[in-house]
């Protein structure tokens, strides 16, 4: 019995993300698997996975003593919990064997997955071997039974033989291919295949792939889950029934990991995908964006056609909603003397370029969305909080600042530490921190030209290198700078100790990390690069790529 099922899920989940390419073993698969999870070659995506920044940073001391540098104990109690010593060590003796391409596939009636493995013959004689030995010490006791199917050996597992909890799988080899299953026709079938063609093993860079039929999971949950007779129908008016499965592949290349997420979904015209707007973007020539810049994101977006969708959402939900919606947009537009859709919305543009940087341990992010009509736009907002029903909810939320011809409205929170504001300038409303919004007036004020450093900035000719002409969206981010804001958060008092609680509750083996031990920032940032993103639309729907440069 290859008895790894748990300990083999976790250990390709985390190795990383998957490749794409149709391959002669993972079309052995049955049709009812189609969550899938397939490593081109475990030896070498590990290989890779350590000369990787996460990698590195995972063996550094630092970070090894601020972890609780676990032993091989710690791990197998972790991995192979509620199992005997004896069954946690033939499971990682097996899983030592996976060392060339496997397959992983789970359908909607087991737990465990079917197994696809490449393997030696050595080491399938071995792990049989190491069943039998299993068989006269497990606790839980199991039957062995061998027979044959075209010359080729069929084992099958028997657990809780002769209960009510009995239940069987099938696990044959042939032509350097282990394959484990829950039918004894699909293992048969697997060998007159594997006895027809020679397997070809994946080339390329190491690469784990992942596909996840949303669509199937979707209809589950709802099945499963009746809160509702209009449950069907709001997730219908959302967009949700429109998605079909995701697929996603990690490639480790040298020097840089990419992930290529596409989400297959057949229509991006209702729900919560109204808001994407999939026009190409240009990275903007702006004269208020600084050459130091720690992140840098430009796209697109559709607020108008989302805020019409609205409606529909609260309709499905429930048809009194909606009445009562446009009550309540009565009611403002009386108090504020201004109409959300005609005097805001409609003034608003579908371009919108944000960006941070790093100021004395601080992150300054700005966002600066397009205006049509800046000077309407700015005389509506006036108009509404200078309304007289209105200034009781403007006194108790917001600060108002003028600043060089311009008016900062600044958010009223309980986090001092993290202001919000937001302005309008030109055909710009900027939303983001305070410092940052002033600095951008000051550049609109100063009528300079355009900053030629902002285009010989790392992260700009990154995006330039990158970024295709046709996506919508896109960011670069200097993970060296951002990590400290990470850290910072880390080592806050009320995080650390929501990371302790849930750890507690979890009950896992390993211990919390230790927060007086965690690396300074600058040590972890050490280890990290840039990352390029951008999404696209494509003829299955949408095409995330991510380039994590090492």
């Amino acid at each position: 019995m290859f008895n790894c099922f748990r300990a083999a899920v976790i250990f390709l989940l985390l190795a990383g993300p998957l490749t794409a390419t149709a391959l002669q073993r993972k079309a052995l698969l049955p049709e009812n698997a189609q969550t899938t999870v397939q490593i081109s070659n475990t030896s070498r995506f590990w290989s890779s996975l350590k000369q990787s920044p996460s990698g590195q940073l995972w063996a550094d001391r630092q970070f090894q003593d601020f972890i609780g540098q676990p032993d091989a104990e710690v791990w197998q109690e972790f991995l192979f919990e509620n199992k005997s010593d004896a069954e946690s060590k033939v499971s990682i003796e097996q899983l030592k064997m996976l060392n060339g391409e496997v397959v992983l596939a789970f359908d909607a009636d087991h737990k465990e997955p079917y197994i696809i493995a490449a393997m030696s013959q050595e080491d399938y004689q071995r792990s049989l071997e190491l069943d039998e030995n299993l068989a006269n010490v497990m606790e839980e006791p199991f039957d062995i039974v061998k027979g044959s199917f075209q010359d080729v050996d069929i084992v099958r597992f028997v657990q809780h033989p002769g209960t009510a909890k009995e239940f069987s799988y099938w696990q044959a080899y042939c032509n350097s291919t282990l394959v484990v299953g829950y039918t004894e026709e699909w293992v048969e079938q697997c060998i007159v295949k594997l006895q027809k063609e020679a397997v070809e093993e994946p080339q390329g860079h190491p690469s784990l792939n992942l596909n996840i039929p949303l669509a199937l999971l979707i209809q589950q949950s709802v099945k499963q889950n009746q809160s509702g007779p209009n449950q069907s129908a709001l997730l219908d008016a959302l967009g949700i029934l429109n998605i079909n499965h995701l697929s996603v592949k990690i490639e480790l290349k040298e020097g840089e990991m990419v992930i290529d997420n596409v989400l297959n979904i057949s229509s991006l015209a209702r729900g919560l995908f109204t808001i994407i707007d999939v026009q190409p973007s240009e990275l903007p020539s702006v004269t208020f964006i600084p050459e130091d810049i720690a992140s840098l994101e430009v796209g697109r977006f559709n607020l108008l056609r989302f805020w019409q969708e609205i409606p529909a959402v609260l309709s499905a939900i429930q048809p009194g909603m909606k009445p009562q919606f446009d009550l309540l947009l009565a009611m403002i537009q009386q108090q504020a003397g201004i109409d959300i859709e005609l005097d805001l919305l409609l003034n608003i543009g579908s371009k919108y370029v944000s960006f941070s940087t790093m100021e004395n341990d601080r992150q300054i992010s700005v966002i600066a969305v397009d205006l049509k009509d800046g000077p309407a736009f700015k005389k509506s907002l006036e108009t509404a909080f200078g309304a007289p029903a209105m200034q009781p909810y403007v006194t108790t939320g917001l600060d108002i600042e003028d600043f060089l011809d311009h008016t900062v409205y600044t958010l009223k929170n309980d986090r001092p530490d993290e202001p919000v504001a937001f302005a309008v300038t030109g055909d710009y409303l900027l939303y983001g921190h305070p410092d940052g919004l002033r600095q951008v007036i000051r550049s609109f004020t100063s009528e300079s030209a355009a900053n030629p450093a902002f285009e010989q900035s790392k992260l700009v000719r990154g995006l330039r290198r990158y970024v295709p002409t046709r996506a919508f969206t896109y960011n670069a981010i200097d993970w060296k700078k951002n990590i400290d804001v990470i850290v910072r958060g880390l080592t806050k008092p009320e995080y650390r100790a929501l990371i302790e609680q849930n750890w507690a509750r979890s009950g896992a083996a390993l211990a919390p990390p230790d927060f007086q031990k965690l690396p300074p920032a600058d040590h972890i940032a050490s280890f990290f690069n840039v990352s390029y993103q951008y999404i696209e639309a494509c003829p299955e729907g949408l095409h995330q790529r991510i380039i994590l440069e090492y």
